[in-house]
């Protein structure tokens, strides 16, 4: 298995942990206290956690999506890597991702959506390993301990309407966006160009 289907694996077993352990206990693991408490977890669809605006669907599913109990809702998005804020390098793309669910949650009237949060799961690291070994390898393999890390993320409600429009402008134009020196994705679409050319 490579390491997409690993991480995808890891993704399906935190979300069932948490959402057993709610469940169970009517309130979020220790753990995960800083995002606060729910009235209840809200199960969305892929087919019904979507909008479509300018011919453009955007869709997706949030790792946890839950209401509290003054009727706010707040969406989580869990990441298995090293937490380091906003030095992440993909850190603008998840806070895209997250607002993303906020204004689709929102379009199917959950709302209002009033927290967004990263949870990053840390695997352990070199310096941790020696301290870590004793107590985690058993007769049939070994447990991996995982650190939860929570980083809030700002709701940004014109973000995503502003993007959708330049989307829909680019969709609708008949010439292709002028491409900026040093853009990695107009690199990307000149190859593809150039080989499309190719006869």
């Amino acid at each position: 298995m490579g390491f997409p289907g690993i991480f995808a694996s890891i993704d399906a077993y935190t979300k069932n942990i948490i959402e057993r352990y709610f469940q169970k206990n009517g309130r979020f693991p220790e753990w995960l206290s800083d995002i606060g408490s729910a009235k209840k977890i809200v199960s969305v669809k892929p087919s019904e956690f979507k909008v479509k605006t300018d011919n453009i669907t955007i869709t997706g599913i949030p790792d946890l999506l839950f209401e509290r109990s003054n009727g706010s809702f707040a969406i989580v998005d869990y990441k298995t890597a090293k937490y380091t804020g906003n030095q992440d390098q993909l850190m603008p793309v998840y806070q895209i991702q997250l607002n993303g669910y906020a204004y689709i949650a929102e379009a199917i009237e959950l709302k209002p959506v009033k927290d967004l949060y990263l949870v990053y799961f840390e695997p352990p690291y070199k310096e941790t390993y020696e301290a870590i070994t004793d107590g985690h390898t058993n007769g049939e393999g070994f447990e991996m301990p995982f650190k939860p890390v929570i980083h809030k993320i700002k709701i940004e409600p014109n973000r995503i309407g502003k993007l959708l429009e330049k989307a829909g402008e680019i969709y609708r134009s008949e010439k292709l966006p002028e491409r900026r020196l040093g853009c990695k994705d107009c690199e990307k679409l000149n190859n593809l160009i150039n080989m499309l050319s190719i006869r």
